[in-house]
This record gives structure tokens, C-alpha cells and sequence, in this order.
């Protein structure tokens, strides 16, 4: 009986030590996915700021988001009927059919799932 009982409890405790480690695995690697950066939002704003300037102006060629200029307010509040997460505003450039040029931009940001919601330039 004794050796019997000594094989199972060893079975018990690898299974417990194989589940354990097999939860660690997976909330480890659950974060990862979860986690984005200011720099994930403004690229969204890039995108979505391309999309409709293009809409409006053939001639348009591309808008970057100058990163070393941008400020990111955390808002988390309604504004009318949508929600937004954060407000970035900075510096970035324009490029149109007459060259490029130096813009100061805002961009209303919904957050995950959302993405950006307005995004509208001012001349420098």
C-alpha cells in the first residue's frame, strides 16, 4: 500500500505542477496582446487623418505625425454620443500638391476597439 500510495501522490503532484505551469504560460502571454502605446493610437490617427484628407484634396500625398511634439491627454469621457478615450494634439506634416508643410493637428481617439474618431489640422 505504501508504494502504492507514494506512485500516486507523485501522479497528483506532476498534474498540479503541469496545470500550474500551463495557467502561468497563458497569463503570461495574455497581456501582451492587451497592451498598446500612445504610438499605436497616433498611427491609427495618421490613417484615418490620410483617409479623409484624400477624400477632400486629390492632390494629397500623405500626413506624418511629428511623435517628439505630441501630447496625449487621457480624457475618458462622452463627447455627445462618443466616448473618447484620449486627445492627442502636436506637430506634423502635411504633404499636399503644393509641397510640404508644418500643421498642428488634433486627434480624438476613441481607444481599443474604437480607434480614432476626428482628426483635423491648423495651419502653422
Amino acid at each position: 500500500m505504501d508504494v502504492s500510495s507514494s506512485l500516486l501522490r507523485r501522479g497528483r503532484e506532476a498534474a498540479g505542477v503541469g496545470v500550474l505551469a500551463a495557467a502561468l504560460a497563458v497569463l503570461a502571454a495574455a497581456p501582451g496582446h492587451a497592451q498598446t502605446s500612445k504610438f499605436d493610437g497616433l498611427r491609427g490617427c495618421e490613417r484615418y487623418g490620410a483617409v479623409q484628407f484624400k477624400r477632400r484634396d486629390p492632390a494629397f500625398r500623405r500626413f506624418r505625425v511629428e511623435r517628439n511634439s505630441v501630447t496625449a491627454d487621457r480624457y475618458a469621457r462622452m463627447i455627445g454620443n462618443q466616448f473618447v478615450a484620449t486627445i492627442y494634439s502636436g506637430k506634423a506634416v502635411y504633404d499636399g500638391g503644393g509641397g510640404s508643410k508644418l500643421v498642428h493637428f488634433i486627434c480624438l481617439h476613441g481607444g481599443i476597439g474604437k480607434g480614432p474618431l476626428f482628426v483635423y489640422t491648423l495651419a502653422d
